[in-house]
């Protein structure tokens, strides 16, 4: 699979991430990685992960190479092939695993449980929250059938939820979730796509991009987008 993320700059806070709204310039990181996942998904699994590359430079082009370049530096050479179990960022203890053993199976009753588990947040963001973490469980591209088909029905549930047209055998779910100020200003709006392999319910990339239609960050580059291809293979490399 490969990651792409980009990040966004406040020209009068050096040293500081700022926001898609106040960046003055920014730049686009592209790595590759892959991910490998025992048949039996309680066995040992594994990760490897390439060096940052600079694929695209917006705005104020000699501050975000300088920016960049610091990145480049501080982020080393990657993850060399390593034992690696997967978990979520807002997991306690629990890894990935865990979530398929212990969710309910009924679309409803999901999204209430994770809606338990996460407890609550400012407006705007327990559905945020609540479709960030189906998205992040769904992107590991493993788990029964029966579960995954659950997942997919309860994202569709959270209002935000748009399960776009068919194309070229995908389907996209683009859900959207506003989220209250800190200064108690107004909203911002975040958004969160999954697409979705139709024929084998695998998902094929993932994206997320904060401050939706503010500031110079071109509307086409997400906060971060994860492309996905999946394959069998008899044994590590």
């Amino acid at each position: 699979m490969t990651f792409e993320r980009a990040l966004a700059e406040q020209g009068f806070s050096p040293g500081d991430f700022g926001t898609r709204a106040t960046a003055t310039s920014g730049w686009v990181l592209e790595r590759g990685g892959a991910d490998y996942s025992p048949a039996d998904l309680r066995s040992q699994w594994y990760r490897e992960t390439s060096p940052y590359q600079v694929t695209r430079i917006i705005g104020d082009e000699e501050l975000a190479r300088t920016y960049s370049d610091r990145f480049l530096q501080s982020s080393g050479q990657g993850q060399p092939l390593s034992p690696d179990v997967p978990w979520l960022p807002e997991s306690a203890a629990e890894n990935m695993l865990w979530y398929f053993d212990t969710m309910p199976r009924d679309p409803q009753a999901m999204v209430a449980w994770i809606r338990d588990y996460l407890g609550p947040d400012r407006d705007g963001w327990q559905e945020g929250k609540i479709g960030w973490m189906l998205i992040g469980l769904l992107s590991f591209n493993v788990g029964d059938p029966e579960m995954r088909a659950t997942m997919y029905r309860s994202l569709s549930l959270l209002p935000g939820s748009t399960v776009g047209p068919e194309q070229g055998g995908q389907r996209t779910i683009t859900f959207d979730s506003h989220l209250a100020t800190s200064e108690g200003g107004g909203t911002s709006l975040k958004r969160y796509t999954v697409t979705i392999e139709i024929a084998t319910g695998l998902v094929t990339e993932t994206t997320e991009t904060s401050d939706v239609g503010v500031g110079i960050i071109p509307s086409d580059v997400p906060d971060s987008r994860t492309r996905y291809e999946m394959s069998v293979v008899d044994a590590l490399p």
